[in-house]
């Protein structure tokens, strides 16, 4: 079936074509400046470059002038060597101009011409004259011969260097008339990048920014409870159309489903004495699920001791099995005191310490009057069984089981602890997620129905916590189980409640 965003162009697309136009008008003024400066870098570079290499022979000629002169006054090593370096500087000098007739001209190609030929010729008068001696004939004519042509070879690199200084001038001259354009054309681009991000704006105004107030009107109305209003106009086919389309659609699912919820929620308080009815229930039916393993275990255990060692301890164990269902079975309300509690468990904990032949040790520590403080019935036994079972089981070398009850701020304080194999990060939170799901669904007997019991038994006063169970464990630390149960409501009453 064809849809509003297949027919219709997509804001997304209609943007990104916009931004696309931008950044390539943006590029291709950033290249042009990029290319018309490396353009205007090269000419400046050629004409310094060309102007130094004239300025480098006027110096070398005069340099070698100069060393001439003192060595012809003062010959010595020292005025040799100078002189000699002032030639070879004169010789680099004259190679490092250029010379390519085609870059250069004509006319600088004549006068670099005249130049170098000018100066080989005056090399040879130069050396032939320092190779008479001083006493010659026409020592002094020759001397005078050999400056005039160091004066014609200045003459000639000044001219050079005139030159060189006009021709570049000429080209500055050309490409600064070219270069005054540049300011119009930068212009027009960023004229044209202006246009598309204001066309860019008006679109967003208009099909986004105007559209999102509407949401955010229409969705202050319904944080007040209002559903009164209607629907909002869907007047175009992109994304925002599309969340306009989808925002009528919760609207009215969520006012359907707040009526369904009002429904439930009236059901749900003439359910509620039946709950609390069904959480007793649920309290039978986990004392009379005791575990077929821990009773096959046991009855078991009992049948090779039986053989193996005297009647005293066999009936010993009886005695301590019966005494435990007869106490599970006899218990018939919802709290009870820690000293009944601690009746029951002692003997369940006398059975387990003779399965594993006294490998696990249990110590309690009551810092509590047992009678004056109530708990919930058949709290304690389950935390104490999954301890055996779960954390110390597989300890070879045995375990440690710590109960402890103390009462502060009329707060009682329970915990199990035992030094068994812990549970990971990952392991202690999925059993958390299950206790969760087992309080909110009741559907569980284990740890989940314990938690739910004790928060329902003990909701708490008003500015005061109520009751509840939390698990702490880490990997070879052992696990605790810790309850919290206020001890503020009279026994009496819960119990005619």
């Amino acid at each position: 079936m064809e849809t509003k965003s297949s027919r219709g162009g997509s804001l997304r697309a209609r943007v990104t074509k916009l931004l696309a136009a931008i950044l390539l008008v943006t590029l291709a003024s950033i290249g042009l400046a990029a290319a018309v400066g490396r353009w205007t870098g090269r000419a400046f570079d050629t004409l310094l470059e060309d102007n130094a290499a004239c300025y480098a022979v006027q110096d070398a000629l005069k340099a070698e002038s100069k060393a001439f002169a003192r060595y012809v006054r003062e010959p010595s090593q020292e005025s040799w060597q100078t002189y000699s370096d002032a030639c070879h500087a004169s010789e680099v000098s004259l190679a490092a101009l250029p010379d390519d007739c085609a870059k250069i001209g004509e006319e600088r190609y004549a006068r670099t011409w005249n130049l170098t030929q000018g100066y080989a010729g005056y090399c040879q008068y130069r050396d032939a004259f320092l190779q008479m001696q001083p006493t010659a004939e026409n020592y002094v004519d020759q001397m005078y011969r050999v400056m005039d042509l160091q004066d014609y070879l200045a003459e000639y690199a000044l001219r050079l260097t005139e030159a060189t200084l006009e021709q570049q001038s000429t080209a500055y001259r050309e490409r600064s008339s070219r270069l005054n354009d540049l300011p119009w054309l930068y212009a027009g681009l960023f004229v044209i990048d202006v246009l598309l991000m204001a066309v860019i704006l008006r679109l967003l105004a208009t099909t986004v920014v105007a559209p999102l107030l509407g949401l955010a009107q229409a969705s202050r109305s319904i944080a007040a409870h209002d559903f009164s209003g209607g629907d909002l106009p869907v007047k175009s086919s992109d994304e925002v159309g599309q969340l306009t389309d989808t925002f009528n659609r919760m609207k009215h699912a969520m006012a359907d489903h707040i009526d369904t919820l009002n429904a439930l929620h009236r059901e749900e308080m003439r359910n509620l004495g039946l709950e609390k009815d069904l959480e007793h229930t649920r309290l039978e039916v986990l004392k009379s699920q005791v575990n077929p393993h821990f009773l096959f275990n046991t009855l078991n255990m009992i049948s090779c001791m039986a053989r193996l060692e005297d009647a005293a301890a066999t009936d010993e164990m009886i005695v301590r099995l019966g005494s435990l269902f007869r106490h599970n079975l006899r218990t018939k309300e919802q709290k009870i005191t820690l000293e009944e509690e601690m009746e029951g468990l002692d003997d369940y904990i006398y059975l387990q310490q003779m399965r594993f032949d006294g490998r696990i040790t249990v110590e309690k520590q009551i810092l509590v009057d047992p009678a004056a403080v109530t708990l919930p019935s058949f709290t304690l036994q389950p935390i104490v069984e999954n301890a055996f079972s779960h954390g110390l089981k597989a300890c070879e070398e045995g375990g440690r089981i710590l109960l402890r009850a103390w009462q502060k701020d009329g707060v009682l304080v329970l915990t199990v602890a035992d030094n068994g194999k812990g549970m990971t990060e990952a392991e202690l939170a999925a059993l958390k997620e299950k206790i969760a799901q087992s309080e909110a669904t009741g559907k569980s007997i284990g740890l989940g129905n314990i938690s739910r019991r004790v928060a329902m038994l003990y909701p708490g006063e008003p500015g005061q916590a109520g009751g509840a169970m939390r698990v702490y464990s880490r990997p070879g630390h052992g696990t605790v189980v810790r309850f919290d149960i206020p001890q503020t409501q009279n026994r009496s009453k819960e119990a005619e409640r």
